[in-house]
């Protein structure tokens, strides 16, 4: 059962303990004492539970050893009086107990005194046994610690025992993982472009590359392990997520080079994802709008209320001040050269404008817009499922489904603009770095429509991979280095040298032509209605004097 202790018990040890004891606060930093106690053995451990500002968790062999993920960090040291004769069930129960956190550091003392060439042997079948189990950081102190000082260590990853004598300025619990020398990591890239590319190079060599695939080369570089690739990926296909889990669950792998995203945790597989790899969203990618022409600019100039509103306003202020005969004024006489002025200022404005930047049809920012223009997006029927309730019952029609990713990678690596797309926020680096080598973007990214606001993807891993700790903190680093966003956009140049794609520029460049017949009868018609317009009011202003001569005669 558990029991918390909260304070120390009074006892006259040597100071060695108390020196040891200090050691392991200041090098651990640990705040929750985890002690494993058997009924079958005693040891002066036990003195020391509850000293200092600590909480102790005592467990008591007799019950079933539970869990300690559910209810503990990594802020942990565990401690367990051990016996030889039975240390292969006290182990296993370890790594049950400890399981998702079997890199937090282990204490154990032998409780029997035995001849140093025997206790020498069974320190070297308990640690091996604890790194078969995964259980790295293992210290045992010899039976006779507090006279001989004596206690037992191991090397990673190659198993070779470690006999020191304790002193004030040793490590006790070293980072083993930080130099793996040569280990090899087991991985396998899952084909999915761009995140993992695998191809041939012209000599027939196998030839892998990608932004997932560089993370993990960079990592296990780091570490100074070296990559081995559990069967050879084959080209053109794609590995799902069920059989990247399978070769994770069977041993197979130690960190599959697969991203996939967290919607697909669930709580018996959540302990084989890593942190985060990718934070983002995943939304859509939507063509361009096609340019209006000139008749659509200038109609949709001359829709504006604001413009109808200035000319009346110029109208309104012209008529009032030649009421009141203010325009024989010097001041005065410039506001009707000024007013045509604006005008024409105006123009010269929206057909430079019509140059520089041609508009565009209207963006579309909502479902109910997308439904209106006919567009469908294309997506993954897999992926369907995770979309919002919203999209799969009222707009299920705007979408068209695919049951292979090569299929729709197919027309969304093309630039097919005759379909949307639904992409991540960070695949759309790579299109966004293509399309900078077209003349005009043919595809924009669209956060207004989205299957997940926030989207995470992580790797797969093993449930208790002991790299675990140090990829985490690894991820951490390329993203505040920015090094994750540089490499989704080196992708393009990681598909172009794999053949996937091409430098070319697929937009349609806009080609100079002549005025057409069509631009003239525009410019006929305009020209007509202000003319007619002009003459309407030339007589209407007449057919008013005229009144006010008759009447004046009457």
């Amino acid at each position: 059962m558990w029991e918390q202790v909260g304070s120390s018990t009074s006892w006259s040890g040597a100071g060695l303990v108390h020196q040891f004891w200090s050691r392991l606060r200041v090098e651990l930093r640990f705040r929750t004492l985890f002690y494993y106690r058997l009924n079958s053995c005693n040891c002066w451990m036990e003195e020391l539970l509850g000293s200092g500002n600590v909480s102790t968790l005592v467990l008591d062999d007799q019950e079933y050893p539970p869990y300690l993920r559910h209810r503990q960090d990594s802020d942990l040291l565990g401690v367990v009086c051990l016996s030889i004769a039975h240390y292969i069930d006290v182990v296993n129960a370890l790594s049950v107990i400890m399981d998702q956190i079997r890199y937090a550091p282990l204490l154990l003392q032998l409780c029997e005194v035995e001849d140093p060439g025997l206790e020498q042997d069974a320190a070297s079948r308990i640690l091996k046994l604890s790194q078969d189990l995964l259980l790295l950081n293992v210290l045992l102190l010899s039976g006779d610690f507090l006279s001989s000082r004596i206690f037992y260590t191991h090397s990673f990853p190659s198993f070779q025992l470690r006999k020191f004598v304790y002193q004030a300025n040793l490590i006790l619990f070293p980072n083993k993982l930080a130099n793996l020398q040569g280990h090899p990591i087991r991985t396998l890239p899952d084909n999915s472009e761009p995140h993992t590319i695998v191809s041939r190079s012209l000599n027939g060599e196998l030839v892998i590359s990608g932004p997932i695939w560089r993370l993990l080369v960079e990592f296990v570089h780091h570490i100074n392990g070296t990559i081995k690739l559990a069967t050879e990926p084959r080209i053109g296909e794609s590995l799902k997520f069920v059989q990247v889990l399978d070769l994770v669950r069977n041993n197979t792998l130690d960190i599959a080079a697969s991203l996939r995203p967290n919607t697909q945790i669930i709580r018996s597989n959540f302990h084989q994802f890593s942190y985060p790899v990718i934070m983002g969203d995943w939304c859509t990618m939507l063509p361009t709008e096609r340019v209006l022409s000139s008749h659509e600019s200038l109609g949709r100039l001359m829709s504006s209320p604001y413009i109808w509103l200035y000319l009346g306003l110029l109208y309104t202020v012209h008529r009032l001040l030649t009421q009141r005969r203010l325009l024989q004024s010097r001041l005065f006489r410039v506001l009707k050269p000024l007013a045509h002025l604006t005008l024409l200022c105006i123009v010269q404005a929206q057909l430079s404008a019509f140059f520089i930047g041609p508009q565009q049809v209207n963006h579309i920012t909502s479902l109910r817009q997308l439904e209106d223009s006919g567009l469908r997006i294309m997506g993954l029927r897999q992926e369907f499922p995770e979309y919002p309730f919203e999209m799969r019952s009222r707009y299920a029609s705007s979408f068209l489904l695919k049951d292979s990713f090569f299929e729709m990678a197919k027309h969304r690596n093309q630039y097919n603009s005759t379909y949307g797309y639904t992409v991540t926020s960070v695949k759309w680096l790579f299109y966004g770095e293509a399309q900078r080598h077209f003349r005009r973007p043919l595809f924009r990214y669209s956060q207004d429509i989205c299957v997940q606001k926030v989207s995470l993807f992580s790797l797969v891993l093993q449930s208790n991979c002991p790299y675990r700790f140090q990829l985490t903190k690894f991820i951490l680093r390329l993203h505040s280095a920015g090094l994750l966003n540089l490499w989704y956009r080196w992708s393009f140049y990681d598909m172009v040298r794999a053949g996937r794609v091409h430098f070319e520029d697929k937009s349609t460049p806009h080609r100079s032509l002549p005025i057409g017949w069509t631009e003239w009868q525009n410019v006929m018609v305009l020209y007509g209605a202000a003319l007619s317009t002009s003459l309407a009011i030339f007589v209407i202003e007449l057919v008013i004097h005229h009144v006010n001569i008759y009447m004046h005669n009457l």
